[in-house]
């Protein structure tokens, strides 16, 4: 790093240590490090560009966004660059996503993945760029980048592809697709140095999912389908793992899994494990992930402290582990915000747990009324102090793990 980013992460500690000093008393336990994170969705639009067109705009919409986030002491931004088989760079592989050119026979018409990370960085904000490996799509969303001069994967990829309640998925039991999006990772990877990398839908999306071709000719004879496919999860991450090593070291590969990793007691959740076939904490004791951020989206009639205590018991020795928060049931659910930053004072009580991640942008910084109330609290009071994330960061001011 440049000096002068050494200069401000020494200023950050400096400010952070004074801040703690003459802190008054808060109703939240306090630490002097944690994540506070947001996931910011550009799958259709959703947090951002919401149908604007004009680059200048764009650009406008997003850095008042990011101030917003800043103003509320986040340090973490994981910023959507693939949805469904489409991109936010320029790529051999994958066509420029449509939310963001208006027209899917577009190319990008700024460098959107250069601008956040550097916008970002301006406001002393990680940024990882999050990522959707195997969901291609529907027919109709495939259909709307016939004219570009990158042909969709769903399209182009086809026979590799399998049809699930309307949305294709690149099957990942065949070799050569994982092969393949390790190319595609590769060459995002090389291009770009985000402070991270965090896969998202890296799972089946169902028990029923039809791949009886691809299990009969690729999976080890007598091999359950059940193991086999956490197997086919599993080794895709490895690789990827790998080749982000291989070509930025310094660059956390992490994930968004399923809430409840496997039901305890009476709990009847869908599970990261059973239900998905992931198995994040084989990822993580085989040492290929830095970062989980579990979409803890349940209430506590659900669960939620009950899964937040399993995680931490199971990978927080060796990784950081952040509780991904339902921010949108607030809207969706009829939550009131009092739920959120109940949610936060467990994640924040509980041992192992390394801070929190939003999903998503919208619900936490946009217009509406329970959005509001809670963005001033986490302003007034949750979030009142700026405090760096919990491993080594020159952009946010650690210096250790």
């Amino acid at each position: 790093m440049a000096a002068a980013s050494r200069w401000v992460s020494a200023a950050m500690t400096v400010i952070v240590l004074i801040l703690c000093a003459f802190r008054a008393t808060s109703a939240e336990p306090y630490r002097e490090s944690e994540v506070r994170g947001v996931w910011l969705t550009t799958n259709g639009g959703l947090d951002w560009p919401k149908g604007v067109n004009d680059v200048e705009a764009q650009k406008k919409a997003l850095t008042d966004m990011l101030d917003r986030l800043a103003k509320a002491h986040f340090n973490l931004v994981i910023f959507q660059v693939q949805a469904n088989g489409d991109v936010l760079w320029h790529s051999r592989y994958q066509p420029a996503m449509k939310a963001v050119t208006g027209d899917g026979s577009a190319d990008l018409r700024f460098d959107v993945c250069r601008f956040v990370i550097d916008e970002c960085h301006k406001r002393m904000m990680e940024c990882h760029a999050w990522i959707v490996p195997f969901r291609m799509g529907s027919v109709s969303h495939i259909s709307g980048y016939k004219g570009n001069r990158v042909r969709h994967p769903g399209q182009a990829r086809r026979k590799q592809c399998i049809s699930y309640h309307g949305t294709l998925w690149l099957d990942p039991g065949v070799p050569a697709n994982r092969k393949w999006l390790i190319d595609v990772y590769r060459e995002f990877v090389r291009e770009y140095e985000f402070d991270g990398i965090s896969l998202d839908y890296t799972r089946y999306p169902g028990a029923d999912f039809p791949d009886a071709s691809s299990y009969k000719k690729y999976a080890p004879r007598r091999m359950p389908l059940a193991d086999w496919r956490r197997a086919n999860l599993n080794g895709f991450v490895s690789d990827f793992y790998d080749m982000v090593a291989d070509e930025r070291p310094e660059m956390m590969v992490g994930s968004a899994p399923i809430g409840t990793y496997k039901n305890v007691g009476r709990l009847r959740n869908s599970t990261a494990y059973g239900s998905f076939y992931q198995d994040p904490v084989q990822w993580i004791s085989s040492g290929h992930h830095d970062f989980i951020a579990p979409q803890m989206y349940w209430d506590e009639k659900s669960g939620y402290s009950v899964n937040l205590a399993t995680w931490a018991d199971e990978v927080s020795d060796a990784v950081p582990v952040a509780a991904g928060l339902a921010a949108y049931k607030m809207m969706d659910a009829g939550w009131s915000d009092d739920v959120i930053v109940d949610q936060i004072v467990k994640a924040r009580k509980a041992p192992g747990i390394s801070g929190v991640v939003f999903f998503r942008a919208e619900h936490v910084i946009g217009s509406h009324p329970k959005a509001q109330r809670l963005y001033r609290r986490l302003c007034d009071d949750i979030f009142d102090v700026p405090v760096p994330l919990p491993w080594a960061s020159e952009i946010t001011g650690q210096t250790g793990s």
